[in-house]
């Protein structure tokens, strides 16, 4: 636990500087000094008429479209939205709430959106990725205790019936010091990472039941799920100053969860160095894990180690060199052949907002290489593809919305239009919408 506890309050460290530089730019800038905005909000192309493919936004119709009808759900951290008092300081009494947001989109209509606050803890410290059901009706939110300025409502798991008109949330879970919660690809199962290892839940009657709590001799961190469900990455805490040192595999088979291998480091690649926010790749045979532990001003650039999880154990084949400083997530493409990375970068001392990019791999080459990088509001949270591959969805924690990339090849032509949430969105989940 105390190890743990360490690793989180050095992100929780790092996040609260980046507030403090934000706060004295906007002091800075409202006694009359301006600010440079370095952010082309425009995207990666200014002619607009491209980003309304005619194939999927009809007759260049004035909103965001998909080809599927989807639901979005965003999770977000009140505290990662600055607040100054009437001397323009950090005003450390008073916060926004935690809040939720869906979105429902579709071919036919503009995006649906809905926001409540106060009803869900959540925090920007972890990996960025959310739970939904597979059939859209329930989301999952955990909330560790940690926050950016103090703790917050500690030990939770809420549950969240998308299918009520105030997102209600109908049930409360405790779990000690709970890192990460994914939905299993078998639409049944809900597995949670604590300290002691994975507990794994089952919807009943729309209710939560623990079903097996898997305690494994080890503490995990951020994780995946494979998409046939078999086996699952994760991050492991077990060094003396308690950083994230290894990456393990675990098999999973109907809720039971077991140690299988550490994941290996050949000589010649540069060791796991923090490892954070891995994903498997859609058919399973290799596992992108970001160098870095998600954490900015560094002052270097982290890499990005490929597994082959093909071998027997999986080892790592390729190295994505110096990608960001600061990676925070990634997404693949459902064809595979390319991974769309979150990067979050340093903050500038006197300007009035950070530098942050997404950067583009190619997958289909050996090894695999960065093709571009794509200059985004800050910071890059959550990320996730449609399912059919066409938009690429990224949550934007410090301008409150979700930017909307089209995707042709590997190409990504940013939309003009935006999703408005919740303040500081941290962490997002893409699903099918809910039909009663």
């Amino acid at each position: 636990m105390s190890m743990r506890r360490f690793h989180m309050q050095q992100r929780q460290m790092k996040l609260f500087a980046f507030a403090i530089v934000i706060a004295v730019a906007l002091a800075l800038a409202a006694s009359g000094c301006k600010g440079s905005r370095n952010v082309d909000r425009a995207g990666t192309d200014s002619d607009s008429s491209s980003v309304l493919a005619p194939e999927r936004q009809g007759s260049a119709r004035p909103w965001i479209q998909t080809r599927q009808e989807l639901t979005l759900f965003s999770a977000n951290d009140g505290q990662a939205h600055i607040q100054l008092d009437a001397e323009m300081r950090i005003d450390k009494k008073s916060f926004t709430p935690d809040s939720i947001t869906i979105v429902h989109l579709g071919p036919d209509h503009p995006p649906l959106a809905r926001t409540v606050y106060g009803t869900a803890p959540n925090t920007i410290l972890g990996a960025p990725y959310q739970a939904i059901t597979k059939d859209g009706h329930y989301a999952f939110v955990i909330c560790h205790g940690l926050g950016l300025f103090g703790p917050k409502e500690k030990n939770l798991l809420s549950v969240i019936d998308l299918s009520l008109p105030d997102l209600a949330v109908v049930q409360k879970v405790n779990i000690p010091s709970p890192s990460m919660v994914l939905a299993h690809p078998d639409g049944r199962h809900i597995i949670v990472a604590y300290p002691a290892g994975f507990k794994v839940f089952e919807m009943q009657g729309g209710r939560l039941v623990l079903a097996k709590d898997n305690q494994v001799g080890f503490i995990p961190d951020s994780m995946d799920i494979s998409t046939k469900g078999d086996r699952i990455v994760a991050t492991v805490l077990n060094a003396p100053d308690g950083y994230s040192v290894g990456v393990h595999v675990f098999s999973y088979q109907d809720g039971v969860i077991e140690h299988q291998h550490e994941v290996q480091v050949p000589k010649g690649f540069p060791p796991f160095n923090r490892p954070f926010a891995m994903r498997f790749s859609p058919d399973g045979k290799r596992v992108l894990v970001p160098n870095g532990d998600g954490m900015g001003t560094k002052g270097r650039l982290d890499d990005i180690l490929s597994v082959d999880m093909t071998l027997d154990p999986p080892a790592v084949t390729e190295v994505i060199p110096q990608v960001a400083d600061g990676i925070e997530s990634l997404a693949f493409h459902p064809k595979g052949h390319m991974a769309v990375i979150a990067c979050l970068e340093d903050l500038p001392w006197l300007a009035a907002s950070a530098y942050s990019h997404l950067a583009v791999i190619d997958l289909t080459s050996q090894p695999a290489r960065v093709l571009y990088d794509v200059n985004v509001e800050p910071f890059p949270e959550g990320i996730e593809f449609t399912p059919d591959g066409s938009q690429l969805f990224v949550q934007l924690t410090s301008a409150n919305h979700i930017a909307v990339f089209d995707v042709d090849g590997f190409m990504l032509r940013r939309s003009p239009f935006v999703i408005r949430v919740g303040h500081g969105p941290s962490s997002m989940a893409i699903g099918p919408r809910f039909v009663k």
